[in-house]
Parts: C-alpha cells; sequence; structure tokens
C-alpha cells in the first residue's frame, strides 16, 4: 500500500467512480491501521510476557525464591487496544521491592517509579528500606531481600518503539 493517485475527469460517472476508489483506499487504510494497532500490541504482549516468565518475586533469604505469577493479555476497547499483566505478582516484578536489589530508599529503578510514587521502600509499612525483612505466609516466617526491579512492561515498550517501523512497513507494504 503506497500513494495512491486518483484521476478522473470531470463528468458525473468519473467523479463517483473517483469518489468509490477513494471510498475503498479510506476502508483500506482504516483496515491497515486496525492491523497495524493489533500487531504492536501482540508484539508487547509477547516481549512483556517473555520478561516475566521466571521473574522472581521473592529473594528468600532461605528457602530459595518463589517465581513471579503474570498473564500478559490485550483487550481491544474500540479503536485501542490495551497490553494488561495480570496478577498479584505483576506490580513488584515491574517496579521492584527493597533496598537489596534495587538501589535506596526513596529512588526508583524503573524510569516512571518515582512519577508513579512507587518508590522503594515506599510501599506498605516501609520494610524495603530494609536489606532483609520478613512476612508469615501459612504461619512461617519467611525472610527476603524483596524483588529486583525486571521491568518487564517498561522493556517491551523500548523493544517494540526499535521495532515498529518494521512492523510499519510489513502492514502497510
Amino acid at each position: 500500500m503506497g500513494k495512491r493517485t486518483i484521476s478522473f475527469s470531470l463528468s458525473e460517472s468519473e467523479v463517483e467512480k473517483a469518489i468509490k476508489e477513494l471510498e475503498a483506499y479510506k476502508k483500506e487504510v482504516v483496515e491497515k491501521t486496525n492491523l497495524l494497532r493489533d500487531r504492536v500490541a501482540e508484539r508487547l504482549k509477547e516481549e512483556a510476557q517473555s520478561g516475566f516468565n521466571g521473574a522472581i518475586v521473592d529473594d528468600l533469604v532461605t528457602g530459595g525464591a518463589r517465581i513471579a505469577e503474570v498473564d500478559v493479555t490485550v483487550e481491544s476497547r474500540g479503536s485501542i487496544a490495551v497490553v494488561i499483566a495480570s496478577g498479584d505478582d505483576a506490580v513488584w516484578v515491574e517496579f521492584g521491592a527493597g533496598v537489596y536489589h534495587n538501589g535506596s530508599p526513596g529512588t526508583s529503578p524503573h524510569p516512571r517509579g518515582a512519577e508513579l510514587g512507587l518508590t522503594i521502600g515506599g510501599f506498605g509499612k516501609g520494610r524495603g528500606k530494609k536489606e532483609v525483612w520478613g512476612y508469615f505466609e501459612n504461619g512461617e516466617l519467611k525472610l527476603t531481600h524483596g524483588t529486583p526491579a525486571k521491568m518487564p512492561m517498561a522493556r517491551a515498550v523500548m523493544v517494540v518503539c526499535d521495532e515498529i517501523v518494521a512492523i510499519a512497513k510489513e502492514v502497510f507494504g
């Protein structure tokens, strides 16, 4: 799909023919734009899911680590597509928890963390300001170093931004 020229003479039938050509072109542009939106959303989904897969959500002092459970999906909402990371672990893997892996309290390794109010040690009772803190799970004390900020959603956006021209060329030809 490239630049298209519609030529016609000034007769009623030629103008009607040109209008039909223009309407067909408009329809094709809308279809390709929708396809581009869907392709970009699917690519973001794939890249983000890859980042969440195998991510550590609890770096336990004893007993290993707990792996995040996050599912990334795409929802169509009219003319937009929304990429959603679902699961209790999503926010921790995206923004991190605790100074052990993520730097000083009050900062954020995530490019939008501070802006969104998601800073290290800023959640709950501020236990993430310590190198090790604990919580109870099924009556058992778990000591953790927190969660390294993997930023799969932010990284997916950066990756797909680098690919967007190629995706658009595939879609529009």
